[in-house]
């Protein structure tokens, strides 16, 4: 069954930016791999660790709004709440699902669009110094990952609750 987004919107603390967004680039978390070779294995394996990639947002923003470019390049340890809501289309049932991305993190210079009278121009953005994300679809909690107190949840389990309850948090 197939589930296609049919749109979607962007709040900025809590602002709605929806009309002026046109991409965005969300992540998937991806576990930290190492490579292991014992001594008589001829093929390696990647093997993950109990550690995510640094995750980063980009969004495409039509137009040159003073709000958005307000929020860009503040200091060391501010951050921002951007939610994503997006609507998605189940094919099977004819439903629209709620599909929300709620992430904490620090939005940085990009690039901005060349003017050129009679043409749109807008500016590009990144979520970089991520320390929260949750992604969820139809209030259900696909993933969530904070950067401290350390928790990975995907698909509803605790990835690091036997890690998190050895070092005593």
């Amino acid at each position: 069954m197939r589930h296609i987004l049919q749109g979607f919107t962007m709040f900025l603390d809590g602002l709605d930016f929806g009309i002026d967004t046109e991409e965005v680039d969300l992540p998937i978390p991806t576990p930290v791999m190492q490579e292991y070779r014992g001594g008589g294995m001829d093929l390696g394996v990647n093997q993950p660790m109990a550690a995510i990639e640094a995750l980063e947002v980009t969004v495409k923003m039509a137009g040159h709004n003073p709000d958005i470019m307000g929020r860009l390049a503040l200091g060391p340890g501010q951050t921002t709440r951007v939610t994503f809501r997006g609507a998605v289309l189940s094919e099977g049932s004819g439903l629209y699902i709620p599909h929300i991305c709620i992430l904490e993190g620090s939005p940085n210079g990009g690039s901005r669009d060349r003017w050129q009278r009679g043409e749109k121009s807008g500016l590009e953005f990144v979520v970089n110094g991520v320390r929260y994300f949750r992604y969820e679809a139809d209030a259900r909690v696909i993933h969530e990952l904070q950067a401290w107190p350390p928790k990975r949840i995907v698909n509803g389990v605790n990835q690091l609750a036997g890690i998190n309850a050895a070092l005593g948090y």
